[in-house]
């Protein structure tokens, strides 16, 4: 007896539809984005399509989080196979601008948001959880858990996040350049002949990835898709035991899932929603890029650094996007990972006992 096949019903086609013409545009906006020699090229196209196309639909899907877990783990291994063992000593002679690199932009977020809630309709604790900068997921994620207004707190990091990998991509394209070539190209096949036994290194390194997410994840690591394959890699490859590796094809996947993970969190409602705190909100961050920017070149100075470095280090966006910024940008990418992983740390376990010990819990936001 033949069963019948059930089709798809008219949302379901319109959606795949979507989804696909979605996808077309961000991969010809992101080879494009490259083209031009833009670092992080393949997350900015992507990321600049999916909030249009966010914007234009009232109603849309978003990239599901295990695709975004996925996208975070081939970055992680992708900045593992990047870093140099040649930073420790540098980070260890520098440790004390290291730390008040960290610290001047965790004292900054937390006045900052304190400042916010002072001048606009936003309770202390939402305005914190928002300005607080290096972990958009996981500020979004603890303000559900202290009870802020967690759609507010999205909103802005997220803006913040999109105008600091615009900015940071721009400013490493046309205006700040590093001190030597880049030598940070996009991941995938290496040049010369193809080795038919590459698949040895690929299937490890798919292992690495899925094993370091899922540890990651599952012992609460901030960023755990992220930071779990990022350590298992550099351990690894640390010991020459595997240098992590991708063909060609799957690096530019995974920043395009980013860029549409972040671009799709934009819709017409939730802006028309905030209203009157959107001028506000982008205010506050153009405002902390810019102390943050002055923070970077001071950084750069005492590190004897170049300008792009301290400025990718201590820029307040999100460590994965930032990543793939400077990935493409010719930086020293070890670096500017050590400082912002250091940020991320420090802000994940500050930002709940700030909530509890400085906090007072107060009214709820006035957003609505």
């Amino acid at each position: 007896m033949i069963r019948s096949v059930s089709l798809p019903d008219k949302k379901s086609r319109l959606q795949l539809w979507w989804w696909l013409g979605l996808g077309t545009a961000s991969v010809a906006a992101g080879y494009l984005a490259q083209m031009i020699r833009l670092p992080g090229g393949w997350l900015i196209g992507p990321l600049l399509v999916a909030i249009i196309a966010g914007l234009a639909r009232p109603e849309h899907p978003r990239v599901s989080s295990p695709w975004f877990i996925a996208a975070q783990a081939v970055i992680g291994t992708i900045l593992a196979s990047r870093f140099r063992p040649d930073v420790l000593p540098l980070a260890a002679a520098n440790w004390l601008p290291i730390l008040l690199a960290v610290t001047a932009t965790l004292g900054m977020g937390l006045g900052s948001g304190i400042l916010l809630a002072r001048i606009s309709p936003i309770d202390r604790k939402t305005a914190t959880f928002g300005t607080l900068p290096g972990g958009a997921s996981s500020m979004v994620a603890m303000s559900v858990d202290m009870k802020a207004d967690s759609r507010i707190v999205a909103l802005m990091q997220y803006t913040r996040v999109v105008l600091v990998v615009l900015s940071a991509s721009l400013l490493a394209r046309f205006v700040l350049h590093p001190s030597g070539a880049s030598n940070y190209p996009v991941q995938g096949i290496p040049s010369g002949a193809i080795s038919p036994h590459l698949w040895r290194v690929y299937v490890p390194t798919l292992t690495l990835a899925v094993v370091g997410a899922w540890t990651g994840r599952r012992i609460r690591l901030p960023a755990g898709g992220l930071v779990g394959p990022l350590i298992l890699g550099i351990v690894t490859s640390g010991m020459g035991v595997l240098v992590p590796l991708w063909p060609f094809g799957v690096p530019q996947a995974a920043y395009i899932i980013m860029g549409l993970y972040v671009g799709l969190l934009f819709d017409g409602a939730s802006l028309r929603q905030a209203g009157r705190l959107i001028p506000i909100i982008l205010a506050n961050a153009l405002a902390l890029m810019a102390v943050c920017a002055a923070t970077g070149k001071i950084f750069s100075v005492l590190t004897g650094t170049d300008y792009l470095t301290g400025y990718l280090a201590t820029t307040p966006g999100g460590v994965d996007s930032i990543a793939v910024v400077a990935l493409g940008s010719g930086s020293n990418v070890s670096l500017i990972l050590t400082v912002q992983m250091m940020r991320l740390l420090a802000i994940v376990i500050a930002g709940p006992l700030l909530a509890k010990a400085m906090l007072r819990r107060g009214p709820g936001s006035k957003f609505s």
